[in-house]
């Protein structure tokens, strides 16, 4: 397998580690997004837990359990999609900054990681499909 060439950054970078910094980059600007934070305020409620020093807990809509903060994230309903050309950058930031609430959900984290690994395997499945259609 040829390697990847470094087009990036003064040659420091690949194309990929270039797209993925960006979009890692915007994730991380993004993070106080008001939105998404009112979604996280809806789901939040005083903790029903022993543990006096857990003051809060929010709700997962998949599972529908109560986790304390660190155990929870919070998920764009919608894919961002994704962001491996600078043609992408548009839709990409489009996604990542709804201006509705509504657009973000609440999920513990295995909850979330389960969303996360069937997306990628129906996203990788369809570039599968395309690949072979195009033969």
């Amino acid at each position: 397998m040829a390697k990847a060439i470094k087009t990036r950054n003064a040659g420091t970078m690949t194309e990929a580690a270039y797209f993925a910094k960006l979009r890692s980059t915007l994730r991380r600007a993004f993070m106080w997004w008001l939105p998404m934070k009112a979604a996280l305020e809806a789901a939040k409620r005083k903790s029903q837990s022993t543990n006096k020093r857990l003051k809060f807990e929010y709700f997962c809509c998949e599972c529908m359990n109560w986790f304390p903060r660190s155990q929870i994230n919070i998920d764009h309903k919608t894919e961002c999609g994704s962001l491996l050309c600078l043609e992408d950058l548009p839709q990409f930031v489009k996604n990542l900054t709804p201006e509705n609430s509504s657009a973000f959900q609440v999920l513990c984290k295995q909850c979330h990681q389960s969303k996360t690994n069937l997306e990628r395997s129906i996203r990788k499945n369809a570039n599968n499909n395309n690949s072979i259609s195009s033969s």
